[in-house]
């Protein structure tokens, strides 16, 4: 008997995260209806917290095979994945316009070249710190595209190598990431949903890999696997 309470349970947390996500996607086709950044990543937390639950109760519960574990590793990965491009393509708060190829013209391209367009390493992480400093830059700016942009991909350098055992291997990993930072960068490029910015790719692959090195120790490494019910 209790073991049927706890699969009922594991399979009611499943269905209620498939739905709150369900939600957070159907919001952007609803009219006048907006769910702002913090309203969806408390939602978004909601979900990782009732999947793990679900995983917890499998495993520990109904001793289940800890492969389940992997396959919500992978569910936590792509949300994070598709939180982070919707972020960076599609949230109008930031003016993104999505992955919608505008039909340029010699003006915008212009003005898209000169304000949002950088080739020049740490010129854009110069300006906000300097402008900051002076009193020019507010801190909510540099947090957004300084501090923002560092921590913002820090996730990879944890999901990665416990997901892919080929990402274990640093070089692999820097690989991988600076492709997927490429991609989202270029992707703005072609759409003109925010910057296309050297110092983004800086920021998002050294966040990355601060946190993977910081894995790659022993003692956080075992709390890791303890924390995903590896060990």
């Amino acid at each position: 008997m209790k073991n049927k309470v706890y699969g009922y349970l594991s399979i009611f947390c499943y269905v209620v995260s498939f739905l709150i996500l369900l939600f957070c996607i159907n919001t952007k086709l609803i009219p006048n209806f907006y769910l702002n950044i913090r309203s969806r990543l408390v939602l978004l937390s909601i979900v990782c917290i009732l999947i793990y639950l679900s995983g917890y109760i499998l495993v520990n519960k109904l001793n289940y095979t800890k492969r389940i574990l992997r396959v919500n590793l992978i569910i936590y990965f792509l949300i994070y994945t598709v939180t982070i491009f919707s972020l960076t393509l599609f949230d109008e708060i930031y003016g993104r316009q999505g992955l919608i190829i505008i039909d340029w013209d010699k003006t915008l391209l212009n003005n898209y070249l000169t304000h949002s367009f950088n080739l020049k390493p740490f010129h854009t992480i110069h300006l906000f710190t300097k402008g900051y400093i002076d009193g020019i830059v507010s801190f909510k700016n540099f947090s957004i595209n300084v501090i923002g942009n560092l921590t913002a991909f820090m996730p990879y350098g944890l999901f990665l190598p416990l997901i892919f055992k080929s990402m274990r291997k640093y070089y692999k990993f820097l690989i991988a990431m600076v492709l997927i930072v490429v991609i989202i960068e270029l992707l703005q490029f072609v759409t003109m949903s925010g910057s296309c910015d050297i110092d983004d790719l800086i920021l998002n692959v050294v966040g990355a890999s601060i946190i993977y090195l910081i894995t790659r120790f022993k003692l956080v490494n075992n709390f890791i696997r303890k924390i995903f019910l590896f060990e």
